[in-house]
């Protein structure tokens, strides 16, 4: 499933688009990993639900892209790993 992966700072950024049944519309999904060190495990956290929903599914992993990019730059409270 996914399209895109890069690593950014102490993460691995996984995103992709998932085709909604019935629809001709894309939702991003996005997936990040804490990398492995010295004290802590690999461990990932899904989004699997994310809004909006695109025409396309270049503007959905875009959308995951720069979602996860954020998140690792921010220092966001919704990572978790």
């Amino acid at each position: 499933m996914p399209t895109h992966r890069e690593e950014r700072g102490q993460y691995l950024i996984e995103a992709g688009a998932y085709l909604l049944p019935g629809e001709n519309k894309w939702q991003p999904r996005l997936t990040m990993t804490r990398l492995p060190c010295a004290k802590k495990l690999s461990k990932s956290q899904a989004f699997p639900g994310l809004t909006p929903i695109f025409a396309t599914a270049k503007g959905a992993t875009r959308y995951a892209i720069d979602l996860g990019r954020r998140m690792v730059d921010e220092e966001s409270s919704r990572l978790t790993v």
